[in-house]
């Protein structure tokens, strides 16, 4: 018997511009990777933060997310991420905790765009 656990997914994405219809593609496209490559229904989803470099403010990751499919009663957060001198810009980060049978290590983090650089080991392993 396997034991459900709340597991940790990561992502990142980066944008081009500090726009709504820019800041909604990335955020659908990384949500729609996660969800594809993990066995993680809106039902068993924990929480979700999603954190955003002080350059984007068009609009919040989360109410992009809480407009997907069966995502209405998903527990959101958005935080702006912290600066640090010389860091990635325009980028969006997702940590989503989940109810899983999966181990940890068969959770599939999704690392896209621009943000590929920040976890080159984790970049699209399943494709």
């Amino acid at each position: 018997m396997v034991d459900w656990k709340v597991r940790a997914i990561r992502g990142a994405t980066t944008v081009s511009e500090n726009s709504s219809e820019a800041i909604r593609d990335a955020v659908c496209e990384l949500l729609d990777v996660i969800e594809a490559n993990n066995a993680c229904p809106p039902e068993d989803i924990v929480s979700v933060t999603f954190s955003v470099t002080p350059d984007l403010d068009a609009i919040f990751p989360a109410a992009i997310a809480r407009q997907r499919p069966r995502w209405e009663n998903v527990p959101l957060l958005d935080v702006q991420q912290m600066y640090v001198k010389g860091s990635l810009e325009r980028c969006i980060r997702v940590l989503i905790h989940v109810n899983s049978q999966s181990p940890q290590s068969e959770m599939y983090h999704a690392y896209l765009r621009q943000a590929r650089s920040l976890r080159p080991d984790w970049h699209l392993a399943r494709f």
